[in-house]
This record gives structure tokens, sequence and C-alpha cells, in this order.
């Protein structure tokens, strides 16, 4: 009898069904339970892959084959026992119990075992465990279905211990692993490496023979076949030296976590396939989007990242942007509009194509503006307003200083700023005082005589005046923020739509 838990089960059906690359029609290869002195191993093969699980302990001798539909009629999400026995008859029953309530199922024991498994290869390197997620990294990349080149795998490279993945629109290169081969191995495509079942922490252990990748980690072998048939395309020529970059962008740390949670929160035209955003690099950072519905822009404003070189302004797929970000690359060069951009890392490059200059979106005066410092949000005339605009502040340092001659008197006028500015005391010999001081603890002395009353009033008109145009600038302006607050409770409301449909 070979006793197992329905929690492992789960577990190794969760595993086998991705390195095997079982479909849902496919009713997969029978399973081969072996006990003895060494312990139990578990092992199954077909086209694709060869896997063992190996458990280490002391048990009575014993071979077991069962179908592998055994693992979906068995499997749970507890640890409850499960006894594989081998009766007289032919007949292999498993029992268990789910929720106290005894369960049998019977299979037939003259089924046919699958072959023996490879050989493990005598040169095997042991890698830590970065290996494993840059493998899960490089066949997100690798494509279903290609008919010239082999984009349906990835690429590992002795030299330099590279995995390339590409599928003609992006590439990636990750290097700095051992690999104990001459020349390049082409593996398919796999889900197996994004599998959460299997260990993340812990060295991998990798080899070659000749028709099998073999990878080791914890209790478990893998023997991915290697595709010797196809060619993979040349593409060394596509990573470029950092330095001839004419445009790089450093992303701050804070800005990219920013930037990765509301980039596909972004608007999009309705029928753009390429789901594009706009990179502004003109001393400023900005990503700008824009729906098929609205002339409005949105732009992205990533204030602590930094630019240098030429400025540009280009279209780039967002979701190849995005990918950039959850590989952690920081750092973008770019090396001309018709030339593919370029991630850089201390161990990867990421390169993708640019999209037509022509689907860039220019800058507008309307854009709504969201900051990556604090996610306020305002439009670009409201931030060229917060900073020229001021109501006025009607003080007595306003009003025009008494007893000074017509001719040297000081007039308010407006600066860049939109503030009144406090003209000069000027004394009664026509000498200003730049603290609006004339002797009198910086008041101005009032003078009765009635010329200097008319010239007061006259003065104290044309002031008004000025206020008045001043208050009409100012209602104008508010009118404008009302418009656009509107425009920017629309935008809002569509990010936040998005962010429902994402989920």
């Amino acid at each position: 009898m070979i006793t197992i838990t329905r929690s492992f089960l789960r577990h190794l059906r969760a595993v086998l069904r991705r390195a095997l690359r079982i479909t849902g029609r496919d009713a997969g290869p029978n399973l081969l339970f072996i006990t003895g002195a060494d312990g139990l191993r578990i092992q199954t093969r077909n086209t694709h892959a060869a896997v063992e699980h190996h458990t280490t302990g002391d048990f009575p001798a014993e071979r077991i084959c069962v179908p592998f539909a055994l693992l979906t009629d068995c499997e749970g999400t507890k640890a409850e026992p499960v006894n594989l026995e081998q009766e007289p008859g032919g007949k292999i029953v498993a029992r268990w119990t789910d929720n106290k309530i005894p369960q049998v199922v019977q299979y037939d024991s003259r089924l046919e075992e699958s072959p023996i498994l490879p050989v493990v290869p005598s040169a095997m390197a042991e890698n830590d465990a970065g290996l494993w997620p840059a493998l899960a990294d490089a066949m997100e990349i690798a494509v279903t279905d290609s008919a010239r080149y082999a984009l349906t795998c990835i690429q590992l490279r002795s030299e330099g211990g590279r995995i390339v993945a590409t599928d003609g629109h992006q590439l990636l290169v990750q290097r700095g692993f051992d690999f104990p081969w001459e020349g390049d191995v082409l593996i398919f495509r796999s889900t197996l490496f994004a599998c959460k079942e299997l260990p993340a922490d812990g060295p991998l252990r990798i080899g070659k023979s000749d028709e099998w990748l073999v990878l080791q980690t914890g209790p478990w072998s893998f023997h991915l076949a290697i595709d010797k048939d196809r060619r993979f395309p040349k593409t060394e020529d596509f990573v470029r030296r950092p330095e001839t970059a004419s445009t790089r962008l450093t992303l701050a740390p804070g800005d990219a976590d920013f930037l990765a949670d509301a980039i596909q929160r972004l608007p999009c035209e309705a029928d753009d396939c390429n789901q594009s955003v706009t990179l502004d690099l003109n001393g400023k950072v900005l990503v700008r989007a824009r729906s098929s519905d609205s002339k409005v822009p949105t732009e992205l404003v990533l204030s602590r990242s930094e630019t240098s070189g030429e400025d540009l302004r280009f279209a780039i797929n967002r979701k190849y942007l995005a990918r950039a970000l959850k590989l952690g690359l920081r750092e973008l060069c770019m090396y001309g509009k018709e030339v593919p951009a370029q991630a850089v890392g201390e161990n990867r490059d990421y390169i993708w194509a640019m999209l037509s200059g022509d689907t860039a979106i220019k800058p507008s005066n309307k854009a709504v503006r969201i900051d990556s410092c604090n996610g306020s949000s305002q439009t670009a005339d409201e931030t060229a307003t917060a900073t020229t605009v001021s109501p006025p502040v009607t003080t007595a340092s306003t009003l025009p200083a008494a007893s000074t001659p017509t001719a040297n008197r000081s007039v308010h006028t407006m600066t860049k700023s939109n503030r009144f500015q406090t003209p000069s005391a000027i004394d009664e010999n026509g000498n200003g005082s730049a603290n609006g001081s004339n002797g009198n603890n910086g008041h101005a002395s009032v003078v009765s005589e009635p010329a200097d009353l008319i010239d007061q009033a006259e003065m104290l008109r044309s002031t008004l005046r000025t206020a008045a145009s001043q208050a009409s600038e100012l209602i104008a302006a508010l009118k404008q923020q009302k418009r656009t607050a509107r425009s920017v409770q629309s935008a809002l409301a569509t990010l936040r739509q998005l962010d429902r449909v994402a989920m």
C-alpha cells in the first residue's frame, strides 16, 4: 500500500499539467508510483516533458501504475490520506474519506507504464533562485504559434549565460547564468515556471542531454524537450550600448510604482489595437493618453524622474512599457524616433519597437494632469493659472503715498505673478524709500492741501480701475477653473470606470 495526501495530489496535478502541457481535452499520461529504501518516486512522461517527484524515506518496495485521472478523482484541499492498493484480480483501489464519508475508486492494473525517464546528465550547473523567475519572464514573451522562426521557444545561450526571448515585436535578454554546455539550446514555451506550487527560493540545477533540458529544484526533476529543428532569429544587433542613447529617462522608484499602477487605467482610443501612450520628454517627464470620445488628453506627470539628452516625443504600446516596469527596469534609452526603445538593468535589457510618430499625442493646454507626487488632478491651464493668478489684497500699503509730487508718483502695475506691487514711498523731496517709510513709522503722511486731495482722488480712481480690471480677470479665471474642474471630474470618472472593468 502507498499512502499520499489529497492536498499533495492537488499540488501534483497543478505542476504536471503545466510541465506536460496538458490541455482540457488531454487525458494525460499514466503515473508510476515507486517506493523503496530511497523513498517515494512519482514519475510520468509524454512527448513534451518527463517529470519526477522524489520524497525521501524508507518504504516497503512497491510499484503501482495509475491513470492521470487519479489526481482529479482524489485531490482535495485538506491533508486527508489516500491509500493506493493493488488487489488480486487486476485492480488498483484508491480509498479516502471526504468529510468523514468513505470514498473508493477502482482502476485497471494492466495499464501500460510510461517509458523510463531520461538519464540526468553528468554535467549539471547550480544557479541561484533568480534563474526560475528569469525563465518565467522569458516564457511570457514567447508566442504560442510561429511559422518561420522558433518564436514559440526561448533561447538559452552558453555564451554569457543568456536567456533570450522575442515575439518579433519585443526582445528580452537576461544575462549572468551558468549553463554547462556549448552553443545554444531552444526549449518550447511553457507555463511551468509561473507555477506557484513550485519552490522559488532555493537553488536550481540545470544541464542538457541530447534531447532534453534538465532542471532540478527541491524534490522535482524536469526534463523539457529541446527543439532541434527550427532556427531562432538573430537578436544581437538589437541590443545597443546605453551610453550611445540620444535621450535617456531615469525613473524614480516612486514614479515607477505610480506609473505601473496607473498606466493600464489611462484612457485609450476604441480602435487602437496597440493601446498606445505618448512619452513626452522635454525636461519634464509626461505620459499622455486620450480616449476616442474626448479631445482632452490625460497626462501623468512624473515629477521626480529625470531626463537627459535631446527632447523627444514618441508613442509606444503601453503593454511594453508596463512590462519594462514589471521587470524592474528603471532606465529607458532612446536612440531616435524610428529606433526601438531599450529599457536597461544590471543583467537584463528589454527592447521594443516604437509606434509611428504620427500617433504621438501633442500637448494641450486643456489636458488633465495627474502629478505622481500627490496624485492631484488639474488641467494644464490650471497649472499655469496657479502660478500666475492671485486674488488682489486691498490694504493701506496698496494705496499711493500722500504728499507725493505728481511727477514722481508711482502707479500700481501687474507683474508676471499678477500680484499688486506696492510702490515705494516718495518723500517730500521726491526721494523713494524702499520700505515704504517716510519717517513716520512707515506710514505715509497725509497732507490736507486741496490740490493734493484732488491728486489723491485721481490716483485712487486709477487704482480702483486697476482693481476692477484685475477683478474681471480673476472672475474669468475662476469661471475657467470651474469648467476645467468638470473636465477633471469626467476624466477621474473614466479612470474609475476603467479600473472597475479591469477588476
